[in-house]
């Protein structure tokens, strides 16, 4: 039971990063912005370009009826000049980090929970040294 626990939480772990690696690679073409509105008291923004995610949350004037609103848009290559690095940045009520870093944690989380056993074996290092290599690769990359 244990074993089948371990190998769900690696595919979700995987499923999860390569979703990341997507996201990443299309916030280079389009601007995703996701829009949560009533969540309590709250307003909840999601938004990816360029390689990097930007969520900020904001309180609403009294208590809205719950509404997401999704939207995409191209983007405009003049724009890149103006836009910040992909850094993380923290701000009053926003917090903005790279794609490929929830990515990389979540591969390795997965490699970890495939691996939690007893033994630490050549093999096991192996892969997650490869799935590290090939992650930061890809961000050096790009």
């Amino acid at each position: 039971m244990l074993t089948s626990l371990r190998y769900a939480l690696a595919t979700f772990c995987f499923a999860a990063s390569v979703g990341c690696l997507a996201l990443w690679w299309r916030s280079e073409l389009v601007v995703d912005r996701v829009q949560l509105v009533g969540i309590g008291f709250r307003k909840l923004d999601c938004s990816t370009f360029f390689g990097s995610c930007n969520i900020s949350h904001e309180k609403a004037n009294g208590f809205i009826s719950p509404v997401c609103v999704v939207w995409s848009q191209p983007i405009n290559r003049d724009l890149r000049r103006n836009m910040p690095e992909r850094a993380f940045c923290v701000y009053s009520q926003s917090i903005q980090f790279p794609i490929w870093y929830p990515a990389l944690i979540f591969a390795l989380a997965g490699a970890a929970t495939l691996r939690l056993g007893r033994r630490f074996t050549l093999r096991s290092a192996l892969i997650a040294t490869t799935v590290v290599a090939l992650l930061l690769g890809m961000a050096v990359i790009l």
